[in-house]
């Protein structure tokens, strides 16, 4: 996925506003709060508190409303882009490295709104 992808408007139709608190963990092990913004099939955008760089690996941990509870979804993805975006902090966008079939399940149900 090209960078430039990522500057598509929001209500492109390749991608859903979706805004969920989550937790980033970077490769360290640190977890931040971070808050998304819109996912595709291909990657998501939020926003953090924190500048991470291109090419940078993290897990986005977010929790989803289930039968049993809740249940934590876990993305694992790799940093495209990341800029300062006003009070809402850094606006870091993700491309997902690898996705179980069970979670494209959950972006296909978001999708599909």
């Amino acid at each position: 996925m090209s960078s430039s992808s990522f500057y598509n408007s929001s209500t492109d139709v390749n991608r859903r506003l979706w805004r969920k608190k989550s937790q980033l963990i970077d490769s360290t092990g640190r977890t931040y709060t971070a808050f998304t913004h819109d996912i595709s099939m291909h990657g998501m955008s939020l926003f953090a508190d924190k500048y991470y760089k291109p090419g940078q690996v993290c897990d986005v941990e977010i929790p989803m409303p289930a039968e049993a509870g809740i249940r934590n979804y876990r993305f694992n993805c790799r940093v495209v882009f990341s800029s300062l975006c006003g009070m809402r902090g850094f606006r870091t966008n993700l491309e997902f490295l690898d996705v179980p079939s069970e979670h494209k399940n959950l972006i296909q149900s978001v999708m599909s709104r």
